[in-house]
């Protein structure tokens, strides 16, 4: 018996070493792996950029390369370019991909809002031209932002403008954010009729796009807006219209909206100013169950202590700051809270 238990002491340390040096050589192996470039490598210094922009614009003219790689790699080698200060080779090149038919549009877009850029273009129409030739890039967008910024024209008739240009794209990769930036426009105008048409919009973009990134923030602020209006009704109409996403979503998979946790506050203080407090302590209090992580659950639990505390409840209020000031002890009201808990009953 000791013998067949010595050699078994023995054979199972022996498995252990070698496990152990097998792991020692895979370990060994990975650290002196050599490491892989980076897909996108950072240039730190103008002169690694300069050297880099020549080899990219190099590698470019090979005819090996398809022609949209090519017109990719030009556009990178022209930004370098310009990143090092070479602004007399990046234009040019920005300026053969802008004009030539056969790039696609989206580098061609690219291009031409670089070189709008660098000029630092003051005059709306160069950049509304852009919106015009290429309504289905990424580049629009950010022509769109500069015409609205830069444009002289009248508000209604900036308005009138961009609705004009979504008739004719309703369907374009811009059209949301066109109905989007008339709606901010209507709404900046002084009188209760542009501010009700700004609502309209909105709701006419989340009812006729509701698969847009944009459609959630559109319900919110019209939300806002008709709260503005007075229209406190239609305002929790639209807020629940939103809510509902968060429901489907549990049987649709994830729907990670930034909004969410905003509306259900809202939702809140609108009850509260309808009379409904009820509904309104319901909606704080659910703010931090659905959203565990949103920072704006201090907002909801000092909601629920100051009306607590008003309404002769020194229990619930003692409760929820207790809550903001163990959960969030940074938040700018756990201060509010503490003093508070100063008179609260210690909790056993």
């Amino acid at each position: 018996m000791k013998t067949r238990t010595s050699l078994s002491g023995n054979g199972g340390r022996c498995a252990a070493f070698i496990t152990f040096l097998f792991s020692l050589v895979i370990l060994t192996g990975a650290c002196s792996a050599p490491k892989k470039k980076p897909l996108y490598p950072r240039y730190l210094t103008p002169q690694s950029r300069l050297v880099a922009a020549r080899k990219i614009y190099e590698k470019s003219q090979s005819r090996k390369v398809p022609r949209s790689r090519r017109a990719d790699w030009q556009l990178t080698s022209a930004r370098l370019y310009l990143d090092s200060n070479q602004v007399q080779l990046a234009l040019p090149i920005l300026a053969r991909l802008a004009a030539d038919p056969k790039v696609p549009e989206r580098t061609r877009a690219r291009a031409l809002w670089l070189t709008l850029r660098h000029n630092q273009e003051g005059d709306s129409e160069r950049y509304w031209e852009l919106v015009r030739k290429f309504p289905e890039t990424v580049a629009a967008e950010d022509a769109l932002w500069k015409v609205v910024e830069l444009s002289r024209a009248r508000p209604g008739e900036l308005v009138r403008r961009l609705l004009a240009f979504y008739g004719k794209h309703r369907t374009s990769f811009i059209a949301t954010l066109v109905l989007m930036e008339a709606a901010k426009v209507a709404h900046g105008i002084d009188s209760p009729e542009w501010k009700r048409y700004a609502v309209h919009l909105l709701s006419f973009l989340a009812r006729r796009h509701p698969d847009s990134p944009r459609w959630d923030e559109a319900l919110y602020k019209a939300a806002g807006w008709s709260r503005e209006l007075g229209k406190t009704k239609e305002a929790i109409a639209f807020l629940h219209q939103l809510m509902k996403t968060r429901e489907s979503s549990l049987f649709f998979g994830d729907y990670n909206s930034q909004w969410l946790d905003d509306s259900q506050l809202l939702l809140g203080d609108l009850y509260l100013e309808r009379n409904m407090p009820k509904a309104a302590l319901k909606a704080w209090s659910d703010l931090p169950a659905k959203f565990p992580e949103s920072r704006l659950r201090d907002r909801a639990w000092i909601r629920l202590m100051e009306h607590h505390a008003s309404h002769g409840r020194p229990r619930l209020a003692c409760s929820a700051a207790r809550e903001l000031v163990r959960k969030m002890p940074r938040s700018r009201f756990a201060p509010q809270a503490k003093k508070l808990l100063a008179g609260c009953t210690p909790k056993p």
